[in-house]
This record gives structure tokens, C-alpha cells and sequence, in this order.
């Protein structure tokens, strides 16, 4: 894109960005974001309902300063500022009223996928959620084309759905409720490192910008307008997550929802959503993807020859022997006893918490189920 045009709107983006669908019907009827810059400000108010503030803030010199400066240290760290009507820019997001006439972007895959599906659910992640969540995104990894998971980096659900989409070998998106020079939580620096790597953190704030409650609805509207569908895996009666069910609702996007028992709170606002049909219900990867109508079509193996890409059998055993004598364990403990690598060590503890064998307790400890 023209760099004038997109200088002029990101400058847009900061004066709309608890108005966007002000900002973009402006856009639509100046002639596009450079346009609003070239007119007089009683002119540019007209447009604007007679509203002469927001005109003045337009026409201050200061803010086409402010965008320049944005764009320059976007440059800098190599992050991607699309407008609105710029083809990379996600095209599902597009459709809907309230789009941001700006994203910021971090990474190298594409914003416009063949599959997205958005998963959300509650901080507070029970491990019935958990391993819900890694089991269905495990089994979409086998469509062909796969799905990139679209979420919000979040504790609980979110980073289990980031982990488990990069640990199968799928692309991520994570939508984050502050500017890029910002990771929230900082704790998931990590894994926002990898998503950055195999896939793209997403905002529409500029950077200096902060976490606040407010922020955390704007990027709840973009986590369900780029995707296809939103899949809530767990969630209480009162949560974020609901309201990105609503949102991609109003966007006549599916909602899918994870059951769970009437005595599991964790579990009630899946089953409200359920039973006020606002969506639908499914019980993994294959139910999600029959209800979007994506063939379960293996793809290929993303191995080749060389060393078997799965642990040993007697490796399991050994674990689960250790445990049997000495539960819990902590991670770094079981690795020094064990000998086993790293990755190999965390590959079986979550194939053993999959299968019911062990559960994780009081953080990285492990102890043999009940």
C-alpha cells in the first residue's frame, strides 16, 4: 500500500479507535483515508455529523507526526500495519461492522487461511478442559488443509490452544488487548516467541498501549471476526469467552461449545450456550469439523526417515513406575531421575495426561490419576 495512504490511515485508527465503524463509514465516504486530511476542517465536519472536535483532532499536525513515528518503529521490528482494504488484511475481520481500520501484525503466515477456527474458555482451566482443548485440536492437525486456531494468548484455555495447535504442527494466531511492544500476560513471552515463529500475534492497538478491561472486549470481536467459527472449550456462567460466542453469533459465524456435567460451574456457561441454542454442541476435533463441513482427510506425515519421532514404549513404563513410588513430582525432578530428554520427557507426560494416566497438580507436578 502507498505509504501516504497508509500514514494517513493509521493516524485515522488512533482518532476511531473506539469508533470503528464512524471511522470506516468516513473513509467510505471521502474517498478513502488520505482524503479527510485534504479538506478543510468545517468541510471535514460536515462529513462528520457536525462533529468539529473530531475534525480538529484529524487536522492537528501532531497526529500525522505521531503515525509516522508508529510506522517508523513498525519498520523497525518488522511488523506489518495493514489498512483496512489492504488484500492482506484479514478478509473475514473485513466483513464485519465494527473492523478496525488498522492492524498491527507480527509474523509470517498469512491472515487469510482456507480454515480458521477460534477457541476460547476461562483462565481458570480445569484439566477435563484442558485436555479437551489439546485432544480437538489434536485431531483437526489431520485436515487437509488444517485450520490455523485463532486466540487470545490468555491463561487457561487460550495458551492451551496456542500450544497444542504449535505442538501438532499447525499454524496460530494470537490476538493480544495491547500494542506489539507489549506481551499480556508476560509470563507467555515464550509462546508468544514461537507463535511469532509459526504463526502471527494480531492487534489493532498502537504500541504504548496497555492492557485494560476495556481492551479486552475490541480483542475479543477480532478473535471471532477472523474466524470461520469459535469454539468455546470451557467457560463459567460470566466470562470473556461468552462474550466472544456473542460476537461471532452477530457476525453469523458457528459456535460450537464443549458439554460438560451440570455439577462442573466450570462447565456452566457451555451448557447455558448450549441450551439456549447459541451453539452447538461437540464433543472434538471430529464434531467440529463435521459441523463446519471439513473432511477429516488425513494429511501426510510431517515426518521423514531417521529416528523414530514418538518415545519408547519401556519410557512410559518407566515414568509411571516413578510415580507409582513417588507422587508428586515435580518436571525437573522426574527429567534428573529418568534421564530422559527434555522434549521426549514432555512429549510422554502429556500423552500420559491425555490418556487419563497421570494429572498435572500444583503447577509442573505429576501424580498418578485417581
Amino acid at each position: 500500500m502507498e505509504y501516504g495512504l497508509l500514514l494517513c490511515a493509521v493516524a485515522l485508527s488512533k482518532v476511531f479507535a473506539y469508533k470503528c465503524i464512524e471511522g470506516r463509514k468516513l473513509t467510505e465516504i471521502a474517498g478513502g483515508p488520505l482524503a479527510p486530511f485534504r479538506m478543510a476542517t468545517e468541510e471535514l465536519a460536515r462529513l462528520l455529523g457536525g462533529n468539529r472536535e473530531i475534525a480538529r483532532q484529524i487536522k492537528e499536525p501532531s497526529l500525522l507526526e505521531w503515525a509516522g513515528a508508529e510506522l517508523e518503529w513498525c519498520g523497525e521490528y518488522g511488523i506489518k500495519a495493514l489498512y483496512i482494504d489492504d488484500p492482506e488484511y484479514p478478509s473475514r475481520l473485513r466483513e464485519c461492522c465494527d473492523a478496525p481500520l488498522v492492524l498491527y501484525c507480527k509474523g509470517g503466515i498469512s491472515l487469510n487461511p482456507e480454515r480458521t477456527l477460534a477457541v476460547v474458555g476461562t483462565r481458570k482451566a480445569s484439566y477435563t478442559g484442558k485436555s479437551a482443548c489439546i485432544r480437538a485440536v489434536r485431531d483437526l492437525s489431520h485436515l487437509a488443509p488444517a485450520p490455523v486456531i485463532v486466540s487470545g494468548l490468555a491463561f487457561g484455555i487460550d495458551a492451551t490452544a496456542h500450544q497444542a495447535a504449535l505442538d501438532s504442527g499447525l499454524k496460530t494466531i494470537a490476538v493480544i488487548p495491547c500494542g506489539l511492544d507489549t506481551i499480556y500476560p508476560s509470563s507467555h513471552r515464550d509462546l508468544a516467541v514461537r507463535i511469532v515463529r509459526d504463526g502471527a500475534l494480531v492487534t489493532d492497538f498502537p504500541r504504548c498501549t496497555y492492557p485494560q478491561v476495556a481492551h479486552f472486549i475490541r480483542r475479543n470481536r477480532i478473535i471471532a471476526g477472523m474466524a470461520d467459527a469459535t469454539l468455546v472449550a470451557e467457560s463459567y456462567d460470566k466470562g470473556g469467552s461468552l462474550i466472544t460466542a456473542s460476537l461471532a453469533n452477530c457476525y453469523d459465524r458457528e459456535v460450537m461449545a464443549f458439554p460438560g456435567r451440570v455439577s462442573d460451574q466450570s462447565f456452566a456457561g457451555c451448557n447455558s450456550l448450549i441450551a439456549a441454542n447459541q451453539a452447538r454442541l461437540v464433543t472434538g476435533g471430529s464434531g467440529i469439523a463435521a459441523a463446519m463441513g471439513w473432511e477429516m482427510e488425513k494429511r501426510g506425515s510431517r515426518t521423514s526417515g531417521g529416528t523414530l519421532p514418538f518415545p519408547e514404549e519401556d519410557d512410559r513404563g518407566k515414568i509411571l513406575a516413578l510415580l507409582r513410588r513417588e507422587s508428586p513430582l515435580d518436571f525437573e525432578r522426574i527429567m534428573e531421575i529418568t534421564a530422559l530428554p527434555f522434549k521426549t520427557l514432555t512429549t510422554i507426560l502429556l500423552e500420559l495426561e491425555l490418556n487419563g494416566s497421570i494429572v498435572s497438580v500444583q503447577g509442573r507436578k505429576y501424580a498418578i490419576a485417581p
